[in-house]
């Protein structure tokens, strides 16, 4: 089988080309999200803050000393996941941070 042109590689670039793009954009949202300075935003951050950035958390749970603990998820693969897990005292504002992969 005779190697493709250079012509039938552009054509074949140009049409995967807006795909190969948002893919790229995709992903530096993504590690823009996982990247942030969260423990930055200690005690400034507030669980609806969270929820405007990061969409609905996969988990809440209630704590005993009167704070939540949510989850998001941030990257799945085959055989890992990775999970950010932010804690908000009473007032609903962040106390802990922790990112956590599985």
């Amino acid at each position: 089988m005779p190697a493709p042109t250079a012509e039938v590689i552009m054509v074949h670039m140009k049409k995967k080309g807006g795909l190969m793009i948002a893919y790229c954009l995709l992903m530096a949202a993504c590690a823009g999200l996982a990247g942030a300075d969260w423990e930055g935003r200690i005690g400034q951050f507030s669980l609806n803050d969270a929820q405007r950035e990061l969409g609905q958390p996969e988990s809440c749970v209630g704590l005993d000393q009167g704070g939540t603990a949510c989850s998001w998820m941030m990257g799945k693969g085959k055989d890992w996941m990775d999970k950010l897990v932010l804690t908000f005292d009473a007032n609903g504002q962040l106390t802990t941070v922790n990112r956590v992969h599985f």
